[in-house]
């Protein structure tokens, strides 16, 4: 089977994740990464960065695949921008899933969005846009996720959950069944979320209270 061509963008720490996923999945060829001025014509994992941010309007006439590879750590404005542009370039971001992660038949994931190994995406579950599940997060059944969150590594997120837009879950974070959290919030790493989050909050601790503003 030939394998679809793809390009990713962004040459940092999240990247060499997202190739390992790609890799893994066996789906497509990477053909290089477009990175910072100082990163071209370095390599990442053996894929070279090929192109700077002004060359998408280039690049979209030559490959047709394209994948976000900015990490989101707090705040999810970059991979924002990026994924957005594309969007308006008329890319096409596809769902990579690696095949350790386990991801229903009876769930519905938006574009360009990415599912680490040992993750578990449950039934009846959907999942927006441009979202990071991470390594060995679980996802229960008939949650809602909405686009742009970063769920990390180990996050648990119980049933009949809704989470809005540009989240970041951190490591080992909780969430108790039928809880809703807002847009652009942060909740820490291994806290415990057991009643519902508003918007533009920052929480921590077991459990999680309010500790600041979120000013995304």
């Amino acid at each position: 089977m030939t394998k679809e061509k793809l390009v990713l963008i962004g040459a940092g720490g999240h990247c060499k994740s997202v190739i390992e996923a790609v890799e893994d999945s066996g789906l497509f060829s990477i053909v290089g990464i477009v990175g910072e001025p100082g990163q071209l014509n370095e390599s990442v994992l053996g894929y070279k960065v090929i192109a700077l941010d002004e060359d998408l309007p280039r690049l979209v006439k030559e490959y047709r695949h394209f994948f976000v590879t900015i990490g989101q750590i707090r705040y999810s404005t970059p991979r924002v921008k990026i994924f957005n542009i594309l969007l308006e370039l008329g890319c096409h971001l596809p769902v990579i899933i690696s095949s350790k992660a386990q991801v229903s038949k009876h769930s519905k994931l938006g574009q360009g969005t990415l599912v680490m190994p040992f993750a578990f995406v449950n039934a009846g579950v959907t999942i927006g846009d441009n979202c990071i599940i991470n390594t060995a997060a679980i996802i229960e059944h008939e949650t809602c996720i909405g686009s742009h969150n970063h769920l990390s590594t180990g996050c648990v997120v119980n049933g009949n959950c809704i989470i809005g837009n540009n989240n970041f879950l951190g490591t080992n974070s909780t969430l108790l069944n039928n809880i809703t959290v807002g847009n652009h919030n942060l909740i820490g790493a291994s806290s415990v979320v057991v009643k519902n989050v508003g918007d533009h909050l920052k929480l921590f601790g077991n459990p999680a209270t309010i500790i600041g503003t979120s000013h995304e």
